[in-house]
């Protein structure tokens, strides 16, 4: 399965988990010519919790059910463009197909540039000390998984670097100018800004889990970075590949 022509769905957002993926996808939800997925389908056909695997064709099985999956969700949008967002934890699901084949699967180029050729994706990093930290307060995760899971976000944001019709923002610039940034990513959509997406109740959005929900955006969150977290030595070098040395 492919992207069909007319289609709205037209965008993808990607970051790691606690990067702030919700925090703009809520908020790019408020435009008037917007509609965006909270990972609708990623866990369900990405991670593959709702299919019994076929190990002969798995990544072809499940990025063309996340596919169709969100192109009936675009179909049923009202908005001119409908978008999803996706972690890069529920990305790495795919790469379960390379258990099964030798040699292995280049998954990230067979996805953005097979499954998803032509779609615009938007990329969030946020530095993988808070991003760490946040992993630990907020899920289930232990320091090494969490580290694991961050140096694969990073990995995704090298492989992107290539990639034609492909935006990059930091989770430390969106805090701290969040209409500049917005901006940019609506200038990349073809759309104009709207005042209202940056209003306090846009960050109270209900596809939000409670816990994330606040009044505002706070600067300081950009900010707030334990440098001597246990998760250094565990992710210097992916943090200097980042920029974040």
């Amino acid at each position: 399965m492919a992207l069909a022509d007319g289609t709205r769905f037209r965008f993808l957002i990607v970051g790691a988990g606690r990067s702030g993926t919700s925090l703009l996808t809520a908020l790019l939800d408020q435009h008037s010519q917007l509609e965006v997925g909270f990972e609708v389908g990623s866990i369900a056909y990405l991670r593959g919790r709702e299919l019994d695997d076929e190990p002969d064709r798995l990544f072809e099985q499940r990025s063309s059910a996340f596919l169709a999956c969100c192109l009936q969700s675009a179909a049923a949008s009202e908005a001119a463009l409908w978008g999803n967002k996706v972690t890069t934890e529920q990305l790495a699901g795919l790469n379960k197909h390379n258990l099964y084949h030798v040699p292995p699967l280049n998954v990230l180029d067979a996805f953005f540039n097979g499954t998803l050729r032509g779609l615009k994706v938007i990329y969030l990093l946020r530095d993988g000390r808070a991003c760490v930290q946040s992993k630990l307060s907020r899920t289930a995760q232990g320091l090494e998984q969490a580290c694991d899971n961050w140096r694969y976000a990073v990995e995704v944001y090298e492989f992107l670097q290539t990639r034609p019709e492909t935006l990059f923002l930091r989770f430390e610039e969106l805090v701290a100018d969040p209409q500049g940034e917005l901006a940019r990513v609506l200038d990349f959509l073809g759309l104009g800004f709207e005042p209202s997406i940056v209003s306090a109740d846009s960050t109270m959005h209900p596809g939000m889990p409670p816990a994330y929900r606040r009044a505002g955006i706070d600067p300081a969150r950009g900010r707030d970075i334990d440098i001597d977290h246990p998760c250094v030595p565990l992710i210097q070098d992916a943090l200097q590949r980042a920029g974040y040395a």
